[in-house]
C-alpha cells in the first residue's frame, strides 16, 4: 500500500514538474513575442527609446536557454548546442538593430529585425516538428 502511495506521489510530481517546465517555456516565448512587438513599435513610431527597451527585453528573455532546449527526435541534432548558438546570434543581432537605428541607418536596422524574425520562425519550425 505504501509503495502505491509513493509511486502515485512520484508520478504526480513528475507530471506537474513537466507542466512547470512547459509553463516556463510559454512565459519565455510570450516575453520574446512582446519584445519583438516593442521593437516593431519603435520602428513605427520612429522612437529609439522604445526600440532599445524592446531589444533589451529580447536579450533578457533569450538567456533563459532551458526554454529553447527540446527533446531531439533526429540523429545528430544537439538541441542544447542549437539553443546556445541561437541565443548568441539573436543577442548579437539585437545589439546591431539598436546600433543601426541609433546611428540613423533605419533600413539596416529593419533588415536586422527581419533577420531576427526569420531566425525565430526557423526555430519554431524545428521545435514544432
Amino acid at each position: 500500500m505504501k509503495k502505491m502511495l509513493v509511486i502515485g506521489v512520484l508520478a504526480s510530481s513528475l507530471a506537474f514538474g513537466a507542466g512547470a517546465s512547459k509553463a516556463a517555456q510559454v512565459v519565455t516565448m510570450q516575453g520574446l513575442e512582446a519584445a519583438m512587438g516593442m521593437i516593431q513599435k519603435g520602428f513605427l513610431r520612429d522612437n529609439a527609446e522604445i526600440l532599445k527597451m524592446g531589444t533589451q527585453i529580447l536579450k533578457e528573455n533569450l538567456h533563459n536557454i532551458d526554454s529553447f532546449v527540446i527533446e531531439s527526435s533526429s540523429e545528430g541534432f544537439d538541441p542544447k548546442t542549437y539553443a546556445a548558438v541561437e541565443v548568441n546570434a539573436l543577442s548579437k543581432v539585437a545589439e546591431e538593430i539598436t546600433k543601426s537605428f541609433v546611428d540613423g541607418d533605419k533600413s539596416t536596422a529593419r533588415a536586422k529585425y527581419d533577420k531576427t524574425l526569420s531566425r525565430c520562425i526557423a526555430c519554431h519550425n524545428i521545435i514544432r516538428k
